[in-house]
């Protein structure tokens, strides 16, 4: 697990009660541990990036969190929004209010553009996705299968998938691959933990930054 590092880039409300508590947390994928004994709090309104080497945890982490294959809690505990979802599977992770942008694998590659953001944010998607990115939603035809989009445009969709469902907290590995480089996250998204190769900048005390990265 060493080499994993947090960065808050914003600070929540951290009187108020944990919206993600990772306790004392053991992970193993096939037979290597990955993640050994780590604690981890996310409050309401926190901004969290995650970097470091190849190898380390970090999307195993995610994975964890998520309830996702192939991360295989050992022991420990997570707690979501009061809840004890350690041994929950995803969808109903899902359905408390966690959302997941992986970095591959993230849409439905048989079905139209138009019908995985109907299947994501129902019958409303495609208006939703052109009012928050309206410059990706016109280069993307609706009616075009998501199997023949290039690697940018599904990252593309896969935003608008998961960042737009009105969850409590998005988590996402390398978010940004493919997209444009100053992009910011949607005002929407209130709390988030990310995955990303950047180095931190102007580090302070206890892990924190005095400035956000250009894709915040």
């Amino acid at each position: 697990m060493s080499g994993l590092h947090f960065d808050w880039m914003r600070r929540g409300d951290p009187d108020g009660a944990p919206l993600l508590h990772v306790e004392t947390l053991r992970v193993r994928v096939g037979v290597r541990r990955i993640i050994d004994q780590l604690d981890f709090v996310v409050h309401t309104g926190d901004h969290v990036r995650i970097t470091g080497p190849n190898g380390c945890g970090k999307s195993t982490l995610l994975n964890a969190i998520a309830g996702v294959e192939p991360a295989r809690i050992e022991e420990g505990r997570i707690v979501f929004a009061g809840e004890d979802i350690t041994y929950r599977p995803a969808h109903e992770r899902a359905q408390l209010g966690i959302s997941y942008m992986r970095q591959t694998d993230n849409v439905f590659v048989n079905l139209t553009v138009a019908e995985n953001l109907e299947v994501a944010l129902g019958l409303g998607g495609s208006r939703r996705f052109a009012e928050v990115f309206p410059e990706w939603a016109e280069n993307l035809n609706p009616k075009k299968r998501a199997g023949q989009l290039s690697g940018g445009e599904k990252k593309k969709l896969a935003w608008a998938m998961s960042a737009l469902g009105g969850k409590k907290l998005f988590l996402a590995d390398e978010p940004t691959a493919g997209v444009a480089q100053q992009f910011r996250v949607p005002e929407c998204i209130d709390s988030y933990v990310v995955i990303t190769h950047e180095e931190p900048t102007l580090p302070t005390h206890q892990g924190e930054m005095e400035c956000e990265p250009t894709w915040k």
